[in-house]
């Protein structure tokens, strides 16, 4: 899995605490509810979707339990689930909820509170929203119909699930559950987000829980909790080797530093702490229910003690060879806030201004009876810098082990039986594929299940834009293959053709290979798809009369009118068309890949650079800065200090990690150091792209390129029991120059 969309996720958005929380009165009468404010707010910032919202919420005029889920599933829709999803979707959703509520063996046994956040709600993370309840409630409701006990119907949902998908690395981005089920693999996420709502599909309370970052290893983990007479347990996803309460990352968790689960909407009431509270979700810290947990209190003073009052807090765990932020707390009006954390050593930082502070804490069980409270005494122009060894290694009295797996020994067979029929049904794609076209064959079967889509495209596609149709299908991620439609994959060639056309007319030409990667290219970084193409073209294209250069007024003027609202943990990004439709965002990302589908839409060559929020053009001779801030700008490279430093000459560093003198494998980036830059609110964030460099074997040593700017060094060597001790280097000042 991937850490870095959960750095913004966790921290505290408090908004609307009361007024979204889920209520326990079952009937409302129509003009008196608690959600009227937050639907009035969902419906302003819907955009052109706003007649879908109401009419969803319409539907369920004459019916008090209905209006009141629908009012609630509203009044907490993500930003991209209020501007794209149809009253169809949502309605659907809604109708088969209550279906499984009345027609399970457990469904009115399940709590109202329980019923709206962990069975009712239509999506689990940040996957796009899709109509999946109909699909699985009549698949599985048979088979749970079945089961005697809620248990062996959990049960009986992880086989089912077992039965449609396996683990994969996947994507950054999350597929949705039909996704997972055309591909027939997923990563630990995507398994969650299937199995949860497998789950919920006939009546089952579920919810996703995770550690967003392993300690004693890097990476995290996320995995599915259901309920049971009243207790949360959990379970591996679409994996049945164990049953409750156990699976393969039960002793990793016992060294978790922090485990969150997360309900959709406000919760008034929670049996464990709540971490926090952002927009239309609770995420629940659930620490104790897995590990040793102990509380501490943080009290964050200016230099002079006094306390200081709203100041964000960040909890952050070394992984990746970096501190990576795992929650943020926000201090009260005396200056203070409590966190309840697992064993082990993290960092604790703030800042306000140019000052702030940074302090190590550690709590091992049998040596400390609890984590000792933390001052943070916000000093100006702190540099965190020096060595320390983080631990987390313990007796654990409590450890258990896992049970043998019921895919091992006597049911081994049954379980390879469930496995194989899952390949055959993608042996049969690739056999269809080869018939079409061998060619083609590789391409079209990474397609999965959505391969009949693709030959479609291929079979309906004018002969005069097949070229570019097959072009763009060899390069496409196998995420985009198992979901595009075949209208989509022709309107995306042939209105990409079109505006390279109206480029050349307006002054503007360039090869093969750019036309291929940045302007047929529907992908731009880690949105959810979306045919975006046909819509931009026509609002943003170019003409004889419109030069390329002025268009970017045109994509300026349209940006500066995007309205920012609030994003919590739940839903995807804003993909373009949606941007496009409500004129709404919630991050600089969103706008960035707005801009450069707008651009590409146009004809023009652009692609995003996340880590430095602004779009490179191409003007026919190199590439060019758009910053969507500046409209004065474009092309200007010496327009901010971080693009001058950007565009010139990079530094160069050289150096040796401690300890690895003596290993026959060199050190690794992510692994055993990274390059990471300082935030302004005092934590760390990892350069993932804007660095370059190898590993000189005559003399051990790294030589890494940099833009020249203040950046941290930060390694380490872990011991036998996999604690690591840290060296953090601030880089600072010119060295040794490379051009780019």
């Amino acid at each position: 899995m991937f850490l870095k969309k959960y750095i913004i996720i966790l921290l505290p958005l408090l908004i609307f605490i009361t007024a979204l929380s889920g209520c326990s009165t079952r009937q409302l009468p129509a003009d008196i509810s608690p959600y009227a404010i937050p639907i009035e707010q969902i419906l302003a910032t819907s955009g052109k979707n706003k007649e879908q919202i109401s009419k969803f919420l319409g539907n369920f005029e004459h019916n008090p339990e209905k209006r009141q889920c629908a009012q609630f599933i509203t009044a907490n829709l993500p930003p991209s689930d209020r501007t794209g999803l149809s009253a169809e979707l949502l309605t659907e959703n809604l109708e088969y909820a209550f279906l499984a509520r009345e027609s399970t063996l457990w469904g009115r046994n399940v709590s109202w509170s329980d019923f709206q956040h962990y069975v009712l709600p239509h999506r689990v993370s940040q996957e796009q929203a899709v109509k999946w309840r109909k699909l699985f409630y009549n698949e599985l409701l048979p088979i749970v119909s079945q089961c005697k006990s809620l248990e062996e119907a959990i049960r009986a949902v992880n086989v089912w699930c077992f039965s449609k998908t396996g683990f994969k690395s996947t994507q950054r981005w999350d597929q949705n559950p039909l996704m997972t089920i055309s591909r027939g693999w997923g990563r630990c996420e995507e398994a969650v987000i299937f199995t949860v709502c497998a789950l919920r599909s006939v009546g089952i309370p579920a919810r996703q829980a995770m550690v967003p970052a392993w300690q004693h290893s890097n990476d995290n983990h996320t995995w599915t909790e259901v309920l049971v007479n009243g207790k949360w347990h959990y379970l591996e996803s679409a994996n049945p080797d164990y049953g409750l309460d156990h699976a393969w990352f039960t002793g990793s968790t016992r060294k978790a530093p922090l485990v969150i689960s997360y309900a959709y909407g406000h919760i008034a009431h929670s049996r464990f702490p709540v971490q926090s509270r952002p927009f239309g979700c609770t995420l629940i810290n659930t620490t104790e229910l897995y590990a040793p947990a102990s509380s501490a209190r943080i009290l964050v003073t200016d230099k002079d003690n006094n306390p200081l009052p709203d100041i964000k807090v960040f909890i952050s765990v070394f992984n990746y060879a970096s501190f990576r932020p795992v929650a943020a707390k926000i201090t009260d009006k005396d200056g203070k806030t409590d966190v309840l954390l697992g064993p082990g050593s993290m960092l604790i930082s703030a800042a306000h201004g140019n000052s702030s502070a940074y302090v190590a804490s550690t709590w091992i069980p049998g040596e400390q009876t609890k984590r000792n409270n933390i001052l943070l005494k916000l000093t100006p122009n702190n540099i965190p810098e020096g060595n320390i060894l983080f631990r987390f290694d313990y007796k654990d009295e409590s450890a258990r082990k896992a049970p043998p797996k019921n895919s091992e020994g006597a049911r081994k067979a049954e379980f390879n039986s469930i496995k194989n029929k899952r390949l055959k049904i993608f042996e049969g794609i690739n056999k269809g594929a080869e018939y079409f076209d061998k060619t083609l064959a590789p391409a079209i079967t990474k397609a999965g299940l959505n391969g009949p889509q693709i030959m479609e495209a291929l079979e309906k596609c004018p002969d005069e834009y097949k070229p570019y149709l097959i072009k763009n299908i060899n390069k496409m991620q196998i995420a985009d293959l198992i979901t595009i439609k075949a209208d989509d994959l022709i309107s995306n060639a042939i209105y990409a053709v079109r505006a390279r056309e109206d480029a050349r007319k307006a002054g503007l030409e360039y090869d093969e290979d750019i036309f291929t990667k940045y302007v047929l290219n529907q992908r731009i970084m880690y949105e959810q798809l979306s045919p975006w193409r046909k819509t931009l073209y026509d609002h943003f294209k170019l003409s004889e009369k419109l030069k390329y250069s002025e268009a970017f007024k045109n994509i300026h003027n349209f940006i500066m009118d995007i309205q920012q609202v609030a994003r919590g943990p739940l839903g995807s990004s804003i993909n373009p068309l949606d941007v496009f439709s409500s004129k709404t965002s919630t991050t600089a990302d969103e706008i960035g890949v707005f801009a450069t589908a707008a651009m590409r839409a146009s004809g023009i060559p652009a692609r995003y650079l996340d880590e430095q929020e602004w779009i490179e053009f191409y003007d026919g001779t190199k590439w060019q800065p758009f910053f969507p801030a500046l409209p004065d700008m474009n092309g200007n490279r010496n327009a901010t200090a971080a693009s001058k430093a950007f565009y010139a000459p990079w530094k160069k560093i050289n150096f040796r990690l401690p300890g690895f003198a003596a290993e026959k494998k060199a050190p690794q980036y992510f692994k055993d150091f990274t390059i990471s830059k300082l935030t302004e609110q005092a934590y760390f964030s990892i350069i993932e792209k804007t660095v370059k460099g190898q590993f000189n074997k005559s003399n051990n040593t790294w030589e890494i390129y940099v833009p020249d700017e203040d950046l941290y060094l930060i390694g380490a060597k872990r011991n036998s029991k996999s604690e690591p001790y840290i060296s953090v280097i601030r880089i600072k000042g010119s060295g040794f120059t490379s051009p780019r």
